[in-house]
């Protein structure tokens, strides 16, 4: 079974069974009851309420979704009304090379509303944008829901859908290819006075004002409906290494052994020797450079050290330029995956979540006096954005 939640007060719910159909519905009331959900439940799904959620098309010739992923806020920035470092952007559907649908909400709002179940032990696979739900009339190509609290929601498509008040429909209205549209409205009196003003093609549908109602007129895919709780925000008991994924394994590992796994044998023995292997090198770096940070990929940091004699006046102004670099990632929410230092210049590579904060690390560095550092070149990997920056003192670059 699973629970459709809204994630705002009166939190109504319904629940599914296997086929995607309502079987129950009901309200919590308060935060402190969601603990109460059915027993049968196996899967908790917020539902975020319309008005919370925008839709956009982002079109950026890509064929690699991180790529997108992080072009996404840049595109959209100068079409939004909040900061985009208190959004947060979720990619709804996309091809290679084709548009992106995109589903925008406020950061704080979201981390709100994961504290609120959390609080009340419930642990959310998915929230997904309640207009997602609301299907569309087989005679129709667009749905009209006007809510009891006198806002507007309009479906055109799957990610084509928008919540407005009064005023923003009436604007909507106007549009003399709006009102070519057939339109199945949920408020019979509404669909009177669309006929009246002009609408061509308006029928009514008594399909409700929520997403509880929507469900009883049209079983949900839910499964494939993709949810806004990706990137930081994906659940960590869904992530691999979670406590159910672990008892998997441990389940197949089993398997294997019963099985007769000899490669699974030779699998542990391999990683066993690697993780040895890093123990080591990890020894051996603090053996040798006691006064240096030890990074995730040391390879290029230790070539770096070893060029360099402890005699050498380079050896103090890379240790210095290091520890600028170090400093100023912590203070950017960045971090350092690599260095190299050459010719009195230190490049690092490093991974941020977001481009402002690789470009914050580069002016940290800049407000130092005699020391000057430009972003040399910057790209996306696993929802993360990374960079190559060239740090001089005292010289231009």
């Amino acid at each position: 079974m699973k629970l459709l939640v809204s994630t705002v007060a009166p939190y109504p719910w319904v629940k599914l069974n296997k086929q995607n159909m309502p079987v129950e519905k009901g309200q919590f009331l308060e935060a402190a009851f969601i603990r109460t959900i059915p027993r049968d439940v196996r899967s908790v799904i917020g539902v975020a309420p319309a008005d919370s959620t925008t839709f956009h098309q982002v079109e950026v010739p890509t064929r690699k979704r991180s790529n997108m992923l992080a072009a996404v806020p840049f595109v959209l920035e100068d079409s939004l009304s909040e900061e985009i470092d208190q959004l947060h952007f979720t990619i709804m559907d996309w091809k290679p090379d084709g548009p992106a649908q995109v589903a925008v909400i406020s950061r704080p709002v979201l981390e709100n509303w994961l504290e609120v179940f959390y609080t009340a032990g419930v642990k959310l696979d998915a929230i997904i944008p309640e207009h997602i739900l609301l299907p569309i009339h087989p005679d129709s190509n667009a749905s009209l829901i006007k809510k009891a609290d006198g806002h507007y929601v309009i479906k055109t498509g799957a990610y084509h859908s928008f919540s407005c008040d009064q005023d923003a429909f009436e604007y909507w209205w106007q549009d003399e290819a709006n009102r070519l549209l057939n339109i199945a409205v949920n408020d019979k009196e509404l669909a009177a006075e669309l006929i009246a003003s002009g609408g061509e093609h308006i029928s009514h549908w008594a399909i409700g004002d929520d997403f509880r109602a929507w469900c009883e007129h049209a079983p949900t895919a839910i499964n494939n409906m993709p949810s806004l709780l990706q990137g930081e925000f994906e659940p960590e008991h869904l992530k691999p290494g979670s406590s159910w994924l672990n008892i998997a394994a441990a389940l197949a590992i089993c398997a294997l052994l019963l099985m007769g796994g000899s490669q699974w044998v030779e699998a542990r023995k391999l990683q066993q020797r690697y993780d040895s292997n890093q123990q080591s090198i990890r020894a051996l770096f603090h053996e040798s450079f006691p006064e240096q940070e030890y990074l995730n990929l040391p390879r290029q940091q230790i070539a770096s050290l070893l060029s360099i004699s402890e005699d050498d006046p380079a050896n103090e102004m890379f240790q210095y330029l290091l520890e600028v670099a170090s400093l100023a990632a912590d203070a950017s929410r960045a971090e350092l995956e690599e260095v190299n230092y050459r010719d009195q210049q230190l490049q690092i590579g490093a991974t941020a979540p977001n481009f402002a904060a690789l470009e914050q690390l580069t002016a940290k560095i800049n407000d130092l006096e005699g020391l000057q550092a430009v972003l040399v070149s910057s790209g996306a990997r696993d929802q993360h954005v990374t960079g190559q920056i060239k740090i001089v003192a005292d010289g231009k670059l």
